[in-house]
Order: structure tokens, then C-alpha cells, then sequence
């Protein structure tokens, strides 16, 4: 995969967004949101495993504000939260897989190279974060609409493309495994603003340990879980529960 990963956090990308989030909040969404080219990703693994690094993030407290907010203000908020994560996630080699409410879930294809793919994925986490706090927010407020916070998890493993239907042009393509499992599961028991990451994208990064720079500007906490609620088992211990790590800048 060629390296297309560039930081969103730059002065004038920063403004290229507030600018078109000025626009989609007056005239409506600018860009058509398409996952086409993750379908056409998709369909090249048909019946088998591909690696994959999952990224779920989502609005926190949707529900309360899509029972205060007129429908087609909440439906804006959504959609103009989508369209700049769209738009971010294709700069970390990222491919938009599903929109559902108000979460979008988002691949990150590792075949090849997957420790520097999870590191991309991590990178791209935050500079969401990022175009939360300076793009989203800021352009919510000056237009009277509530400010967000989102939760992210991040898991990468194996996932097992299957086809609902004959024809692949044509049947709906969805992904099976437990990488978007526990991705799901990672991003809802995140705190306003985080980011978790699976054991598996905190080993990746860890065990070839030859990204000196990435390591020296990352932090990795181990939370720690209530085995009342959180059952999973850890797939490297499997007498321990399946951790998972607060991924953090330096």
C-alpha cells in the first residue's frame, strides 16, 4: 500500500476544514459520503481472511441529544461529523466501511506492514480528536448546536469477508471476526475523548519495537477492567482477560 498518511492537524488543513464545516452547517453537506472503495477493497477477499486494523468512533450522549434537538439539526450534526472523519481517515490510509447512527466505522487494510498500519490508525485517532476539539466544536457552537465528544476504539486482527448473495457486484459485503468485535466493544466502554486501543494493536506496536520515534512519542496505560462486566479473554494469557490499553501522546 502506498503511503498516503499526512497530519490533519496543520494550520492550513485545520482551516480548509472549519471552512467546508462553515459551509455543509449553512448549505448542507458538501461531499458525497460514499464507502464504495472499501466494498471494492472488500470484494478483492470474498470468502477469506484479510488483516485489518478497525477503528469505531462515535458521539457520545447521541441519544439524549437526538431527544432535545430538532430532527434535522441532530441529522446535520451527524452528518457533519461523518463527512469530516470521511475526509481525515483517507489521509492515514484508511476506507470508510459502515455508517451507523452516529458512529463510523472505518479499515485500515495491514497486510503488509501491519505494525506501521496500526501505527497509522493510532496517528489517525488522534487527529480526530484533534479536528473534534479546533473543527467540530467550535463550528457546533457558532451555530447555537451543542459541542461533542466522541469515543474511539481501535483492534486490529484477522476478519473474514463474506458475501450475502451470488453476485459480488451486487450483494451486500460485510466483515466477520473478532476484530470488529472488539473494536465495538473497546470504543463503548471509552471515556469522553479517548482513545483504546485492543492488546492485539499494543502488541503489534510493541514486539518489532523499530519505530523509535513513534514509541518515544506514544504512551500506552493498561486499564483496568471490572471482570464483573468485562469477560473477554486475553488471546496471548488465556487464563488473563482480554486487555485493553489508553493510548496517549507524549
Amino acid at each position: 500500500m502506498a503511503e498516503r498518511w499526512v497530519s490533519f492537524t496543520n494550520l492550513p488543513l485545520l482551516e480548509q476544514a472549519r471552512a467546508r464545516l462553515a459551509r455543509t452547517l449553512t448549505d448542507g453537506v458538501q461531499l458525497n459520503m460514499s464507502t464504495e472503495e472499501s466494498k471494492k477493497l472488500l470484494r478483492r477477499h470474498v470468502n477469506s481472511k484479510t488483516n485489518l486494523v478497525i477503528m469505531i468512533i462515535d458521539i457520545n450522549n447521541s441519544t439524549e441529544m437526538s431527544l432535545s434537538l430538532p430532527e434535522n439539526k441532530f441529522a446535520l450534526m451527524v452528518q457533519s461529523f461523518a463527512q469530516e472523519v470521511s475526509i481525515a481517515v483517507l489521509g492515514y490510509g484508511g476506507y470508510v466501511f459502515k455508517f451507523e447512527g452516529d458512529a463510523v466505522i472505518v479499515l485500515f487494510p495491514a497486510q503488509y506492514d501491519a505494525p506501521k498500519v496500526c501505527q497509522n490508525a493510532l496517528n489517525c485517532s488522534r487527529a480526530l480528536l484533534e479536528i473534534v476539539k479546533e473543527v467540530i466544536n467550535p463550528g457546533f457552537k457558532s451555530n447555537e448546536l451543542p459541542e461533542i465528544t466522541v469515543r474511539i476504539g481501535v483492534e486490529y486482527g484477522y476478519a473474514l469477508v463474506v458475501l450475502y448473495g451470488k453476485n459480488i457486484g451486487k450483494a451486500h459485503l460485510d466483515i466477520i471476526g473478532s476484530s470488529i468485535n472488539l473494536a465495538a466493544k473497546i470504543a463503548s466502554i471509552a471515556k469522553p475523548n479517548q482513545v483504546l486501543a485492543g492488546e492485539f494493536i499494543y502488541y503489534m506496536i510493541r514486539s518489532p519495537a523499530d519505530d523509535k520515534h513513534f514509541l518515544e512519542n506514544s504512551r500506552f496505560e493498561e486499564l483496568e477492567l471490572d471482570p464483573a462486566k468485562w469477560k473477554y479473554l486475553s488471546h496471548f494469557s488465556p487464563e488473563s482477560m482480554y486487555r485493553v490499553y489508553l493510548y496517549l501522546q507524549n
